[in-house]
């Protein structure tokens, strides 16, 4: 072989040996960066950072190599990191606002019953302006023992401490028991309160707990209807559902505000000077819904307000 072939072979193994070294540098360049891209994404993962939907679009839009495959993993874990957290956020957020509803519920009561008994210590009040302080005082207590079990109610069906004991019951039976525990409110607003339940309606569901969502319904009625104001229960036997409707002549809700009552703590500023605390519609709707039935309302301000409650027939 010719010095000149043996040249030629040498170069051409030089310049292959060149090509491949920078595919190499190339490579490792290429894989040190996408190291360094993905370690600085789990840093932030870790961090608890939420990444940008730029990336997490670029990632899917990728072609289907090793790189992307390892990218679609991370995005996964990523979009399951940002839900967490988001849900996390979220529920740090109601947290606060039921710290902050509570608080401004037991403030009231706690700074008349301060105040009142501040009066009857310091000043020389005659008998009868004590005794009037004394059941300012009893009835603010009153209010607070009512909110507090409120509270318990709605802490222990939040937390799934209270379960439903479904067993046959007379819906008849339940409906007539609130009605006899709201007629003393309806006779002291000259009320018409009627129950149109023509058949008994035997019912699998806890009826103690159903009674109380009911029993929430009927006493908004009662307080919120004007004095000889009607309220009319109907119960209806549907395919899968048993409704009850609770319909009144009351002062209605407006519709801005439609979607807020069966919120926790929510009331209308029209309704502050009645009693409450505005958990009756929120247990209503918790109570159903673990029962698996729910609640809707229709309402027209200064005509009045219709509540359908909802009762499955049978459980799936």
């Amino acid at each position: 072989m010719s010095k000149l072939a043996i040249g030629i072979i040498i170069a051409i193994i030089v310049v292959m040996a060149g090509i491949l070294l920078i595919l190499w540098l190339h490579m490792r360049r290429k894989y040190i960066a996408f190291t360094e891209e993905m370690c600085e994404y789990v840093d932030q993962l870790i961090s608890g950072n939420i990444l940008s939907e730029q990336v997490l679009d670029k990632w899917t839009l990728e072609e289907e190599t090793l790189n992307s495959k390892l990218r679609m993993k991370l995005k996964q874990l990523a979009d399951a990191t940002n839900a967490t957290k988001q849900s996390n956020m979220e529920q740090k957020k109601q947290l606060q606002e039921m710290v902050s509803d509570i608080s401004h519920q037991l403030k009231t009561p706690i700074s008349n019953i301060t105040m009142y008994y501040d009066t009857i210590l310091n000043y020389n009040l005659p008998d009868d302006k004590k005794e009037e302080c004394l059941k300012i005082m009893q009835n603010q207590v009153e209010k607070l023992d009512f909110l507090v079990k409120s509270l318990m109610k709605m802490s222990r069906l939040e937390n799934n401490i209270i379960v439903m004991k479904e067993d046959q019951g007379n819906l008849y039976d339940s409906l007539v028991e609130v009605v006899a525990s709201l007629a003393l409110q309806t006779r002291k607003k000259d009320l018409t309160l009627t129950l149109d339940c023509k058949n008994p309606y035997p019912l699998s569901y806890d009826e103690k707990w159903t009674m109380e969502a009911i029993f929430n319904v009927v006493d908004n009625a009662v307080k919120y209807t004007p004095e000889g104001g009607k309220i009319e229960i109907l119960v209806e036997h549907l395919e899968m559902f048993t409704k009850i409707c609770v319909r009144d002549t009351g002062i209605g809700i407006s519709m801005e505000h439609i979607n807020d009552i069966f919120k926790r703590f929510y009331r209308e500023n029209k309704v502050h000077r009645e009693e409450g605390v505005g958990i009756g519609l929120y247990l209503t709707r918790e109570i159903l819904k673990q029962q698996g039935g729910y609640a809707k309302v229709t309402s027209k301000e200064g005509i009045g307000s219709v509540f359908s409650l909802y009762l499955p027939n049978e459980r799936l």
